[in-house]
């Protein structure tokens, strides 16, 4: 099998798969069946390292198996030269790769992932200083489009909120006619936004740090590229005043199960919320013709209370297991739905480091380093 090609950016290696050897000849002492993970695939991808078989990870595994310390897995620079890179996302539909970084509100695109094809394009959209203000997160949605939104008070006004975007490399960056870029919807009502995750079709959560809250926004039908009709938008929102956010760390969230679960930078914890157990409640201003919400009645759960998690950032569920990543503590965690600690991965890297997390088409965690402008692959064995 031909490795991918080493780019200058950036070096992606994919893992070779070879079916692991047959049962050894029971009267010579074999040789160890896998030396390295490259030695085994399929369903069992990883060298367990003290009995030398091939196996699936344990349970929390992407973050390691060992004692958590920086020596028992490698973290490998698969991308540099990034400009503070807050998040990442993988094409669901295709081997692409996406990278999204707050100091120039760029986004960095990997087509053909892993692949002999393998390219990497930076892309900034013509109008990103409103569409993209120092994007704290991406989440990829429905019928080839995605999401993030903006960091900022728009220059003082608070006219921010998430805005939509198409993953086709033919719209996403290209100028339209009325100067309002390739964005394919924007809503106005979440200043300082930390963090944002799909629920299904053209609805998005955001984390509201400016109002505390978690606000749902529902684009509807997008307007097209560069267009400016929000009339048909919807945006709810819940728990006003009960999640704090921290400047300079992205507060991410991960909708799972009907359920929303919270990075609460804040508040150091993790939590979660039900969105089904609130009525709704009485509507709040907004400058632009779309319906807005309070909703009643729900409540935040602690899945992580306050006491192990510093500054909560990153957050993926993956098979059931909570990822998090810890800003303050540049630590990885790995907990069960309702919190219990499953293992721990210190990274040595300076605070401030770590961000968003996604899992590649290889089965292993990717993880952006904010601070050093890269991205981690997490090879547990």
């Amino acid at each position: 099998m031909k490795l991918p090609a080493v780019l200058s950016s950036m070096t992606l290696v994919s893992i070779l798969a070879f079916a692991c050897s047959s049962e050894p000849d029971p009267v010579i002492d074999p040789e160890p069946e896998c030396e390295v993970n490259a030695d085994c695939g399929g369903d069992t991808p990883f060298c367990e390292p003290e009995e030398l078989v091939c196996e699936a990870a344990p349970v929390g595994g992407l973050i390691g198996w060992g004692d958590g310390s920086i020596g028992s897995v490698k973290m490998r620079a698969v991308m540099e030269n990034l400009t503070e890179p807050t998040d990442l996302a993988f094409h669901p539909d295709r081997p692409e790769l996406w990278v999204i970084n707050r100091d120039d509100d760029s986004v960095v695109v990997v087509t053909d992932f892993g692949g002999e094809g393998q390219a990497v394009q930076r892309m900034k959209d013509p109008a990103a200083m409103h569409f993209m203000d120092r994007p704290p997160a991406i989440a990829m949605g429905a019928d080839n489009t995605w999401a993030t939104c903006g960091d900022s008070d728009n220059g003082g006004d608070d006219f921010m909120g998430p805005a939509l975007f198409s993953a086709d490399l033919s719209i996403f960056a290209v100028s339209t006619p009325f100067g309002l870029g390739s964005h394919l919807d924007m809503l106005h009502s979440t200043t300082f936004c930390r963090g944002i995750a799909h629920e299904t079709a053209n609805i998005y959560w955001v984390f509201n740090s400016n109002k505390g809250s978690l606000d749902r926004y529902d684009f509807k039908v997008d307007h097209g590229p560069g267009n400016d009709d929000h009339s048909d938008g919807e945006i709810y929102r819940y728990v006003e005043g009960q999640v704090a956010g921290v400047d300079g760390t992205s507060s991410h969230l991960a909708y799972h199960g009907g359920m929303l679960y919270i990075a609460d930078t804040g508040n150091q914890r993790i939590a979660r919320l039900d969105p089904s157990d609130a009525t709704m409640g009485s509507a709040f201003f907004g400058d632009e013709p779309t319906l807005r919400r309070n909703m009643d009645g729900a409540e935040l759960v602690d899945v992580v209370p306050p006491g192990t998690l510093e500054a909560p950032s990153g957050l993926e569920i993956i098979d059931d297991v909570l990822y998090v990543t810890d800003a303050a503590q540049s630590r990885l965690y790995a907990f069960d739905l309702e919190g219990a600690l499953i293992r721990t991965l210190d990274t040595d890297l300076p605070a401030g480091s770590l961000g968003g997390m996604a899992v590649g088409p290889d089965g292993m965690l990717y993880v952006t380093d904010v601070a050093g402008s890269r991205v981690f692959r997490v090879e547990p064995r």
